[in-house]
């Protein structure tokens, strides 16, 4: 088993890039959230705005007016109509917004410090000491603030306006002072040159220089360099006077790029409306072109990552808080159970994070430190189990012969749902393969795995390989793709029955039907089963259409990790995902996904259903019960009919009930053969309550993990149900009903 620590955490969050920042945001040298920014003025909400734009930046007026747009390099925008003018956007935040308050919480005494210099550098290490609580004192030769933006295209007015942020701040101006012999300045913790050379000896990114205590920057390329160097040099000079290193951990501080993927492929060439911006309207349509960068693939490609409003890294966080803090959070066990396990994650992920990998781990985990509720998946294996026992589970060579060279294996989805479809299938294949086609009928026990129960998934495939061992290792032919995957591990050579079928052909029918194809989610490593599908399709005449998201990027039914039993309406969003924008009738080679299809009302059609059949899309997916029933079934009638092995019918109590009980019957996951069970305990024990007015019975009885409730009543040589209901409860047994 997988071990799910801290250090794998980390090394699976490195992988999801949703966080990084956007490559216009990166390359600048403030890191101003630009997609914030351009969202809210382009909603028209600028008080947002200028709130997201002065979080980073310590002189936005100024700043505003004069920033140079290193941005617009990187820009993605750049290549589908042009960079967007984030400059102007911005001074359209400062002029149309107001400042929302910002709650600030009262600051220790950090220590003192003097700057020379009250040009931009200056007073952005000023402005961002005093918030780090120092007590600062700025010495400028010159009469008033400013130092070169005093000789720039700028409005006086927004040199004033950024500095009335010094009133609330614990910064004394000295104007008119000259500074040349640091000794004077001695009393202070610390002191920066900011007068707008750098010395020699200085480092560009701390701005330590070889004295103690004496730190410098300048010569600045642009404005907005020298904002971000302030912010590093007030850094700097924080963590020396707290005696803390002032190099460790600031590799960030100077990186300019981003790993963050963004797909351009529905990108449109949208140029700017106006050469400027200079009122709102303009404004707000050049903010409109933001493509707000992001990664989020697989969040666009799955319902479940959609349905959680959440990206990967922050799944993952959740998974393993629940597994090593929280202990099995109900709402974490939810979250935990609502995964497909498909592994389209990994396919669409630029870095092939493969979230449900994760989670599958994080199951099996569970179940065996016992924080999964045995309850959580219990239907689904002990359908297996039932697909596995004896009313179902067989193996035999072909008719009339000893040995086999190869063995049709359908899979437990496939004769549970359309068994005439498997008895054509094999005939087939006995007709068309030399060497003798053995028959197994059972499942893989992808169930058990999907529930994280590893033992049981072990057991289940030593069972089969000793069963395929005692054939003689014949070539496995597969009608599931799921059980390929699952067989593999176990046997050598495992063949899908779609590349066979091309080989050997098929019956000479056309279906000039259109469709569209639906590509199992367990085929996304198996290029040869989705190559070989297509063409029997063509073969067949079939006009096919591809969704959007197909072949390895194909999502899930809604079928795949039991989620229709653990979180039925992220089983649905799932389907009708996979539904949407399609209104030819849905092909599929997974009956699985062809039972999902149908249940949710569309055209849907298996594939051997058009080779071997007669169905076009029109028939509807048989019910749980059925399904168990039909495979029972399939194993009486071929012992009977090829093995001429006579069955004994199974004496059964016959039910009846309405339409409206059997939906509600199908829902609440409770099979006749539950129901059966509860009225022949109570009937032998007479462990019943009977009304008087209306002669029906109730009577329960557990079964597993779960407690089932049957109204009731005989009519004939039936039994009449009325309602039935089941809970996760035990009943002691010294209590009667």
């Amino acid at each position: 088993m997988k071990m799910f620590d801290q250090d794998k955490l980390l090394e699976l969050e490195s992988l999801c890039v949703q966080e990084q920042p956007p490559a216009a945001m990166a390359a600048c040298p403030l890191h101003v959230e630009c997609r914030a920014v351009c969202q809210a003025v382009a909603d028209g909400k600028y008080d947002i705005a200028r709130s997201a734009y002065t979080k980073t930046v310590p002189l936005p007026h100024i700043l505003s007016h004069l920033c140079e747009m290193p941005c617009a390099s990187s820009c993605i925008r750049k290549e589908y109509g042009g960079s967007i003018n984030l400059r102007g956007v911005e001074w359209a935040a400062m002029q149309f917004g107001k400042q929302l308050p910002r709650r600030r919480l009262p600051m220790r005494k950090s220590g003192t410090a003097a700057i020379v210099g009250a040009g931009p550098f200056g007073l952005t290490t000023a402005l961002e000491l005093a918030r780090k609580g120092f007590s600062v004192t700025v010495y400028e030769k010159n009469e008033r603030a400013g130092g070169s933006l005093l000789e720039a295209n700028l409005p006086i007015e927004a040199i004033d306006e950024d500095m009335k942020q010094f009133r609330d701040e614990d910064v004394t101006f000295c104007f008119n002072e000259y500074i040349d012999d640091l000794g004077t300045l001695s009393d202070f913790d610390a002191i920066l040159l900011a007068t707008g050379s750098a010395r020699d000896d200085s480092d560009s990114v701390t701005m330590i220089t070889s004295d103690d205590g004496i730190f410098s920057g300048g010569d600045f390329p642009s404005l907005i360099e020298a904002l971000a160097a302030g912010k590093r040099a007030s850094n700097t000079i924080n963590r020396y006077v707290k005696r803390v290193s002032m190099t460790a951990a600031r590799g960030d501080e100077m990186k300019r790029t981003t790993s963050l993927y963004v797909e351009t492929q529905k990108i449109s060439f949208t140029p700017p409306k106006t050469e400027a911006v200079t009122d709102r309207e303009s404004a707000e349509a050049e903010a409109s072109r933001c493509i707000q960068c992001e990664c989020m693939e697989c969040v666009k490609a799955c319902a479940f990552m959609a349905h959680y409003k959440r990206y990967p890294k922050l799944y993952l966080r959740e998974v393993y808080n629940n597994l090593a803090i929280a202990m099995g959070d109900r709402i974490s066990n939810t979250l935990i159970n609502s995964c497909s396990l498909c592994d389209q994650c990994a396919a669409v992920c630029p870095h092939g994070l493969n979230l449900g990998e994760w989670i599958q781990t994080a199951r099996e985990i569970m179940v065996k430190t016992e924080k999964m509720p045995p309850s959580a998946f219990e239907f689904a294996v002990d359908d297996m189990r039932q697909a596995n026992g004896v009313s179902s589970f067989f193996v035999r060579h072909q008719p009339g012969m000893e040995a086999s060279r190869y063995l049709f294996f359908p899979g437990c989805q496939l004769g549970a749902s359309a068994p005439d479809i498997v008895r054509k299938t094999y005939d087939y294949l006995c007709g068309s393969l030399e060497g003798g086609v053995a028959f197994m009928h059972g499942c893989c026990g992808i169930m058990a795995k999907w529930a994280g129960e590893t033992e049981l998934f072990e057991e289940t495939k030593a069972m089969l390989k000793n069963e395929w061992e005692a054939l003689g290792c014949p070539t496995v032919i597969v009608a599931c793709s799921t059980c390929r995957k699952s067989l593999a591990d176990i046997i050598d050579d495992v063949r899908d029955v779609w590349t066979v079928l091309l080989e050997t052909g098929i019956p000479d029918t056309n279906r000039d039907l259109p469709v569209t194809i639906h590509d199992a989610c367990g085929a996304r490593d198996q290029e040869e089963t989705r190559y070989a599908v297509r063409e029997l399709l063509s073969r067949l005449g079939c006009r096919v259409q591809e969704p959007k998201y197909s072949g390895e990027e194909t999502p899930c039914c809604g079928y795949g990790g039991l989620v229709q039993f653990s979180h039925i309406d992220v089983a649905n969003k799932m389907t009708e995902f996979c539904l949407r924008d399609v209104d030819e009738t849905r092909l599929t080679y997974c009956m699985g996904c062809r039972d999902r299809f149908s249940k949710a009302g569309a055209r849907a059609v298996h594939l051997l259903e058009l080779i071997f059949g007669t169905n076009t899309g029109e028939e509807r997916a048989p019910g749980y019960s059925l399904r168990q029933d039909n495979r029972a079934l399939l194993k009486r009638t071929m012992l009977r009919d090829l093995w001429h092995e006579e069955q004994e019918e199974e004496d059964r109590l016959i039910l009846i009930y309405d339409d409206d009980l059997g939906e509600l019957l199908e829902k609440r996951l409770i099979l006749e053969e539950d129901i059966r069970e509860v009225i022949e305990e109570a009937e032998a024990t007479s462990r019943f309550i009977e009304e008087v007015k209306s002669g029906l019975r109730i009577a329960y009885k557990q079964i597993g993990h779960v407690t089932y409730w049957v109204y009731y009543a005989p009519e004939g040589e039936a039994w009449r149900v009325k309602r039935a209901y089941s809970h996760r409860m035990e009943i002691r047994s010294d209590q009667g009903v």
